[in-house]
């Protein structure tokens, strides 16, 4: 089965990254009514991960978003932006959300659990959106690609 991974150009194991303690959520709207199109996870030290969907065709009229993740040293200023509960600032477990669809396995969102609190990142029902869930009560926030108990969720390795 051919995997389509999650975006990640940098040196650091992304694992590593993604449990490194975050006090903000930031998210950016380009289509309100369609959900969010960025996720800043913004870190103690100074630091974020930009997180966006890329989409893929993987059959005739059929697509799946892949997370693209990217280190960013300042915060966005012009997004919706929320603070974590403060279990964030301490062991932060990550976990990838995988999806199978046509023979291809897509990494297509992420988990990050703090005690029994936990943000959810995964690819959204529109393209380049994604679903966020966890810090934010706004409408259209929470609508991924598919069904959130059809991805397989593993631990971070």
């Amino acid at each position: 089965m051919n995997t389509l991974s999650f975006g990640w150009s940098e040196c650091t194991r992304l694992a590593d990254e993604l449990v490194k303690p975050i006090n903000k959520v930031f998210v950016g709207f380009e289509h309100p009514a369609w959900g969010p199109t960025s996720v800043t996870l913004w870190r103690l030290g100074g630091t974020g991960l930009r997180i966006d969907s890329r989409m893929y065709d993987i059959a005739a009229r059929l697509e799946v978003g892949v997370l693209q993740i990217t280190p960013v040293s300042t915060p966005p200023t012009d997004n919706l932006n929320a603070a974590v509960d403060a279990a964030f600032a301490k062991e932060i477990l990550a976990f990838k959300l995988t999806i199978e669809e046509s023979g291809i396995r897509a990494e297509s969102g992420i988990v990050l659990r703090a005690d029994s609190h936990e943000i959810i990142v995964v690819a959204g029902a529109f393209p380049f959106c994604l679903a966020v869930s966890g810090p934010f009560t706004e409408p259209n926030t929470f609508h991924p690609e598919y069904p959130i108990d059809r991805y397989t969720r593993t631990l971070f390795a």
